[in-house]
């Protein structure tokens, strides 16, 4: 599977290549073109050409006016923009997505986004709060495992590990009923940074096997 993320990576044009780089910065999981935007610093015309060119090539996912990175897309988007963006540009794009977030009318800007911003900038409980708003308003599962893991991920950073590892549960119980194996992978991943943060590496190591498990077993569907 990776060396198809990398064949499609190499046949991108650069403003794609690297949009798809940013799109990895921020925590939270989808995006709106507008957010896109302000991270790449781009016309938002151009940013929602480039994530339709993503979704063509099987980058990203798209719903609606929303995009997400895949779990096993987003390991690798986040490792080329380690190895191609300079931190001070890593941090620039950060520091767009959270002021162009901050300077929509209430209500007007995606909760998804600001959370993302927000957890971005440290501001945990902040960032908890507005993704915990966006949980009661989820409409379907898929919605409400995305807001799940994001609030996972929330509580990660903010060193509270036991309640991220709830969090990822939840979301983990409704991946498994709607057979997403690469996004169980991913959350696995994120169960065992938690798990390392308790100390606990037993588990840490468990949720690691199981998420190797089903990286192969979703490269071979």
């Amino acid at each position: 599977m990776r060396a198809n993320f990398e064949d499609a990576y190499r046949e991108l044009a650069p403003a794609a290549a690297r949009l798809l780089r940013l799109l990895s910065l921020p925590p939270g999981d989808d995006i709106g073109p507008a957010a896109a935007a302000a991270l790449a610093d781009m016309p938002e015309s151009q940013a929602r050409g480039l994530l339709e060119t993503l979704a063509a090539h099987g980058l990203v996912a798209a719903s609606g006016d929303r995009f997400r990175l895949p779990g096993p897309v987003l390991g690798f988007a986040r490792e080329r923009a380690e190895h191609e963006e300079t931190e001070d540009g890593r941090n620039a794009a950060l520091r767009r997505l959270l002021d162009h977030c901050l300077a929509q009318p209430p209500g007007a800007a995606e909760p998804g986004d600001l959370g993302a911003a927000l957890l971005d900038r440290e501001r945990w409980s902040e960032a908890a709060e507005v993704l915990g708003e966006r949980l009661t308003e989820a409409e379907d599962e898929a919605a409400r495992a995305r807001v799940l893991a994001a609030l996972g991920d929330a509580y990660l950073r903010a060193h509270r590990p036991v309640a991220a590892i709830n969090f990822f549960g939840q979301a983990l119980d409704i991946m498994r009923r709607r057979g997403e194996v690469g996004e169980q992978a991913g959350i696995f991943v994120h169960i065992a940074d938690a798990a390392r943060e308790r100390g606990d590496h037993a588990a840490e190591g468990a949720a690691l096997g199981r998420a190797a498990v089903l990286a192969l077993e979703d490269g071979a569907s």
